[in-house]
């Protein structure tokens, strides 16, 4: 089952033996298509070594202008998604 809180863009998944998901942050708006996105599912700790992984990406590696702008367009919703 799936449910969306459409107030707080929360999604809980609820899988058949019971487990369950919530994904908290979904911005008012964001759009959500079949097959279009995926999920990361990170703990805190990892997010924080992601954040300055790309941090590092975007300071001392070369890479191509649209790669930096999807960097950084990725890097301020880890600090939403997880502060």
């Amino acid at each position: 089952m799936i449910q969306i809180d459409a107030d707080d863009g929360a999604v809980r998944v609820e899988l058949p033996h019971g487990e369950a998901a919530t994904i908290e942050g979904l911005r008012p708006g964001t759009p959500i298509e079949r097959g279009s996105q995926r999920a990361l599912f990170l703990e805190p700790e990892e997010a924080e070594t992601l954040a300055k992984m790309i941090d590092h990406i975007l300071d001392k590696v070369k890479i191509r202008p649209e790669s930096e702008q999807a960097l950084r367009a990725v890097r301020p919703r880890l600090d939403e998604l997880f502060s």
